[in-house]
């Protein structure tokens, strides 16, 4: 199963593009438009989109990702509960389950 999580992220993280998003408030719903890491801190999440943007190493962020974050799935159900503009991303959790969120990219995200 992990190698098929990774063959999936590495699909989407090759063809990623960096661009703005508008970020939706906290207390919208959103949904998992792609697979893509979701991580308790905003500074795991920044060094995967770092690793696989920035300095273009799609192996290195699968392998980041894989060992300090989540996998957020495609169709998956979330409420914002936080967003940072500066780093493009939003905090989300799924409800009821949790009551913590994790960060992931907002251009991985889509309003219902």
């Amino acid at each position: 199963m992990s190698k098929t999580v990774l063959v999936l992220l590495g699909g989407v993280l090759l063809t990623a593009i960096a661009q703005a998003a508008p970020l939706p408030s906290p207390g919208a719903v959103v949904t998992m438009d792609v697979d893509y890491f979701g991580c308790r801190s905003l500074d795991d999440l920044s060094h995967v989109v770092n690793l696989d943007w920035v300095k273009n190493d799609k192996i290195a962020s699968i392998e980041y990702g894989t060992q300090h974050c989540v996998v957020l799935h495609q169709g998956e159900r979330f409420m914002v509960q936080d967003a940072s503009a500066v780093r493009s991303a939003v905090c989300l959790r799924q409800q009821p389950r949790s009551s913590d969120c994790v960060w992931t990219n907002a251009q991985m995200i889509k309003s219902p």
